[in-house]
């Protein structure tokens, strides 16, 4: 008996195969994307239910950010072959791309109930983004926390974890998870400065200043954490000191209209009118207006 060879060249009619349009245009996809798509294209004509052509397609429709047709064609495939979960992913991505977060939510959470095996952890890691970026903060710590069982040895998903903390209020908790980070990386100022935010927001004022001495003496140069302890600095009435740090966060960076703002409101605690009133001034030329009203209010 001959053996029958793995690709039919033509049809009964003298057609190529989906098959072999298919994997024709499976080759182009990295070299001539035009040519891939016009060959599953063809493949999918030549046969409706090709899953894998309609996969592929909308896998090149998804990196032209054509993300509607890109979402009709995971469909297609997956109508066709509903063990093929990745789709979920997919859909996924693209829904996020056009803003669909609600959307983008369902089909992550899809692809974990119907892929419960997948121990990457991206999965909770995706999920928990899209849930912090729609709001739901608690959500999304229960996500990063299911992707540190998964993977805990993993610096960046502690630091999700501490901003997704950090944004639901749960402060202890962000205190917890940012103390984590320093243990696994002491030498990065950020996170003494993330430290300090937190006693910052809580009222311990002297805990926040010495977080921002520690983030300062590993990053002089960082505005921010000089500007912050500026705030606390004010919060405690020690202008004097407020003022100095003010100063020191405008040299380093002098566009920040807030940081003027903020000068302006420590200077005239001081009682220092007029240059409170120069630096309201600044600060609604650099664009930043909350405190702008003072000009009319207090200035000459």
């Amino acid at each position: 008996m001959l053996a029958v060879p793995f690709f039919h060249a033509k049809t009964a009619y003298g057609q190529e195969s989906a098959e072999k349009l298919f994997y024709r245009g499976y080759y182009y996809i990295n070299t001539d994307p035009d040519k891939a798509m016009d060959l599953l294209s063809q493949a999918i004509e030549r046969d409706s239910t090709y899953k894998d052509a309609f996969f592929h397609r909308g896998i090149m429709l998804f990196k032209m950010a054509d993300y509607k047709r890109a979402v009709h064609d995971f469909d297609k495939a997956y109508a066709i072959d509903p063990s093929l979960d990745i789709v979920w992913m997919y859909k996924g991505f693209a829904y996020r791309n056009q803003g669909l977060l609600d959307e983008a939510l369902t089909c992550f959470s899809n692809y974990i109930i119907e892929n419960p095996t997948d121990t990457s952890a991206y999965s909770y890691i995706i999920r928990g983004k899209m849930q912090y970026e729609l709001g739901d903060f608690d959500g999304a710590v229960e996500d990063y926390d299911m992707a540190l069982k998964l993977k805990p040895l993993e610096e960046k998903y502690y630091y999700y974890r501490f901003i997704a903390l950090y944004e639901a209020k749960q402060y202890q908790k962000a205190l917890e998870s940012v103390s984590e980070l320093i243990k696994i990386t002491s030498g990065f100022y950020g996170y003494y400065f993330y430290k300090g935010n937190v006693y910052q927001d809580l009222g311990h004022y002297d805990s926040a200043i010495y977080m921002y001495n520690v983030a300062i003496i590993k990053n002089y140069q960082n505005a921010d954490s000089y500007f912050y302890r500026a705030e606390s600095y004010k919060a405690k009435r020690e202008f004097k000191k407020a003022l100095e740090d003010y100063n020191t966060a405008i040299v380093l960076k002098d566009s920040d209209g807030y940081f003027f703002s903020a000068r302006g409101n420590c200077k005239y605690e001081m009682g220092d009118k007029e240059g409170a009133c120069e630096d309201w001034d600044n600060a609604g030329n650099l664009g930043y207006y909350e405190d702008y009203d003072k000009v009319k209010r207090f200035c000459d």
